[in-house]
C-alpha cells in the first residue's frame, strides 16, 4: 500500500474490492439481496412487455374488421348475461355487416377408447366455418371442415388429438357423449392467438349435434362480426349496438373492436406490470438495508484498520470513499447476476408459455431496463453505504487505533 492513499490512482478501488474478498460469505448474502430485487423487476417489465406486444400482435391478426360481441355489460355481468337466439340475425341485417357466426358452447364428458374426460365442445352454424377459418379460429390442418349438410361429425383441436387421452386421436374414429358417436373428419392446426387458442384442446361441432348432444337450446357466449368491405368500422359498430339495445329493449352486451380491446388490454397490462414491479422493488429496498447492515458491521469490526489507514495520511474523504466504493461494488455485482437471471427467468417464463398454452409469447428484454436496473442497484448500493462510510470517515485516528 502507498504511503498516502490518493482517490485517484484507483488504490481506494483496489482496498474496497479486497475488503470484499475477505468476507466472501457477507458480502455474498447482501448481494443476493440485490440480485432478487433487480431479477424481479427485469423478469417481471420484460414478461410485461413481451406480453403487451403478444397482445398487440393477437389482435391485429384478428383484423380490422372484425367485431366481437359478448354478454354482459361488464366482466362480473358478463358471467352471468346471456346473448338472445335471434341475435345473429338482428346483426346480420345490420347494413355494413357481411357476416355474423355466434359461437356455442357446453362442457360435456368425452370417452375416447376406455377413457373418460371432460372437454369443452364449441359448434357453430356450420355454413359459416369458413367466415371462422378467415378469421384464423378454425382452420384445418387434416381432414377438411364442416359443412351444413354434417350431421355426427366433429372436428378436434390439436391438443386434444395429440397429448389430452392416452392414445391419439386419429382422423375417422369415433369419440362418444353419452349415448352419441361423434366421427372426427378433421383435426385444426394449432392456433397462434388467443381467440383462436380455445379450440386447440376442444370439440368443434355444428350447433344442430351440439343441441342434441346437451339437450338443451343454446344462446350464443360470443358473436363475431365480419365488417363489409369499405365499411367504417366505428359507424357499422355503432348500427350494430343500435340494432341489439333496439331488439333486448336494454344494453346487456357488450361490443369490441380489435383496437379498443387491444388499448384496454394494454392499459391494464400496463397497471398491473407497474403494480408487480413496484412489489418487486421492495425486495431491492430490502437488500439495500442489509447492504446497510453489513456495512454499519464492517465499520465496527475494522475500527482499527480505519485508524491505521488515517494514520498513515488517509483523509476523511479517502475513508469514505472507500465504504461506498464497497457498497457500490455490492450493487454493480448484484445488478449485473441479477439482469442475467431476471433476463433467464423471463425467457424460460416465455417458453413454458409457448408449451402449455400453445400461444405465441416472447419475452421482451430492452436495452434500456438493463442499463436502467443496473443504475439503480449502484444507485441502492450507494445509498445503502451513506450512513456507514460517514460513521467510518468521522472515527477519531487516535481512538480508533487503541480498539
Amino acid at each position: 500500500m502507498s504511503s498516502e492513499l490518493n482517490f485517484f490512482d484507483g488504490e481506494l478501488l483496489h482496498v474496497a474490492f479486497s475488503n470484499l474478498k475477505s468476507q466472501k460469505l457477507r458480502s455474498g448474502l447482501s448481494i443476493l439481496g440485490i440480485i432478487i430485487g433487480i431479477a424481479s423487476i427485469v423478469a417481471l417489465i420484460s414478461l410485461g412487455e413481451g406480453l403487451n406486444a403478444s397482445v398487440q400482435q393477437q389482435f391485429e391478426m384478428l383484423g380490422t374488421d372484425t367485431l366481437t360481441i359478448l354478454p354482459g355489460g361488464g366482466f362480473a355481468e358478463s358471467l352471468f348475461a346471456e346473448l338472445q337466439e335471434d341475435d345473429v340475425d338482428t346483426i346480420e341485417s345490420v347494413r355494413g355487416v357481411e357476416s355474423a357466426v355466434g359461437i356455442y358452447v357446453s362442457s360435456v364428458r368425452l370417452k375416447f377408447k376406455d377413457e373418460i374426460k371432460s372437454i369443452i365442445v364449441y359448434g357453430s352454424d356450420a355454413s359459416k366455418a369458413k367466415n371462422l377459418e378467415s378469421m384464423g379460429m378454425v382452420d384445418v390442418e387434416f381432414g377438411r371442415t364442416l359443412v351444413a349438410q354434417d350431421r355426427g361429425n366433429i372436428l378436434i383441436g390439436p391438443r386434444l388429438a395429440n397429448g389430452f387421452f392416452e392414445n391419439e386421436i386419429h382422423l375417422r374414429e369415433n369419440l362418444k357423449i353419452n349415448d352419441d358417436k361423434l366421427r372426427v373428419i378433421g383435426i385444426l392446426k394449432r392456433a397462434r392467438h388467443f381467440f383462436g387458442a380455445m379450440f386447440n384442446s376442444a370439440v368443434f361441432t355444428t350447433l344442430d349435434d351440439l343441441e342434441d348432444i346437451t339437450g338443451e337450446t343454446l344462446t350464443p357466449f360470443r358473436i363475431m362480426v365480419k365488417i363489409s368491405e369499405g365499411q367504417d368500422i366505428d359507424v357499422v359498430r355503432e348500427r350494430v349496438h343500435d340494432a341489439l339495445e333496439k331488439a333486448h329493449g336494454k344494453t346487456d352486451f357488450q361490443i369490441s373492436s380489435p383496437q379498443q380491446a387491444s388499448e384496454v388490454a394494454g392499459s391494464a397490462i400496463g397497471i398491473i406490470q407497474l403494480v408487480l414491479a413496484g412489489i418487486a422493488a421492495i425486495s431491492l429496498v430490502v437488500g439495500g438495508v442489509v447492504i446497510m447492515n453489513t456495512m454499519v458491521m464492517a465499520v465496527a469490526e475494522r475500527t482499527h484498520e480505519i485508524g491505521v489507514l488515517k494514520a498513515i495520511g488517509a483523509t476523511n474523504t479517502s475513508i469514505r470513499t472507500i465504504f461506498l466504493m464497497e457498497a457500490a461494488l455490492i450493487g454493480l455485482f448484484g445488478g449485473l447476476i441479477g439482469v442475467a437471471v431476471g433476463i433467464a427467468l423471463s425467457t424460460g417464463a416465455s417458453i413454458a408459455i409457448d408449451l402449455l398454452m400453445g400461444l405465441e409469447f416472447q419475452a421482451v428484454v430492452s436495452p434500456i431496463v438493463i442499463v436502467v436496473a443496473l443504475a439503480f442497484s449502484i444507485v441502492v448500493g450507494v445509498l445503502s453505504g451513506l450512513i456507514p462510510s460517514t460513521i467510518a470517515s468521522n472515527l477519531d485516528p487516535v481512538e480508533a487505533m487503541r480498539k
